[in-house]
């Protein structure tokens, strides 16, 4: 008799310890803390500079704070943060969705570059050279919007086309990620 009492006991212990094993693996791929995926996780930014990240996954609406606004403030539309520099420093910028999912990405404010001009006025069709002053090469170049004008680098020059009326920005970046911005206005 005592050896089926014990049988019975190690058999309900061994269904109970099964049944939580099984019940706390039911949902493994559920887990909200699992983090958002975004195109970057880290932002190398100027001061008055703004870069754009995307968040890869998550559901909408989405919230952003900056653990510092002095360096870096954020805002959010749809799933694209617009992370902007303020002064030199170092920043995160925390991301949560509607179901509470979350992620970080870094955020670094680095002295821009400097240029022998920050502010171009140029007609369409036609080209100028802006020299980069500080910084390593090899230097990147980006155009916010590319339908008012082209720009290219080569060595510390940047050869900058209008194409056509309106105004942009050339985002420039060097081999270490200092950053640097030029205004360009085409007429």
């Amino acid at each position: 008799m005592e050896m089926k009492s014990i049988f019975k006991t190690m058999v309900m212990a061994a269904l109970c310890l099964g049944t939580v094993t099984l019940a706390s693996c039911s949902d493994d791929n559920g887990d909200k803390n699992t983090g958002l995926k975004f195109s970057t996780t880290t932002v190398n930014v100027a001061p008055s500079a703004s870069a754009n990240v995307t968040i890869g996954n998550g559901t909408q609406p989405f919230t952003v704070k900056s653990t510092d606004e002095k360096v870096a403030t954020v805002k959010v539309d749809k799933n694209v943060m617009t992370v902007t520099g303020v002064k030199e420093g170092k920043a995160s910028i925390t991301v949560t969705d509607k179901n509470k999912r979350f992620g970080t990405i870094s955020v670094n404010v680095i002295t821009p570059l400097a240029f022998d001009k920050t502010s171009l006025n140029i007609a369409i069709g036609k080209e100028d050279v802006v020299n980069i002053k500080t910084g390593q090469a090899p230097y990147t170049v980006n155009v916010k919007d590319s339908k008012i004008a082209t720009a290219t680098v080569k060595d510390a020059k940047i050869t900058i086309k209008g194409v056509k009326a309106g105004t942009t920005t050339v985002n420039v970046l060097d081999k270490n990620k200092l950053a640097g911005t030029i205004t360009v206005t085409v007429k």
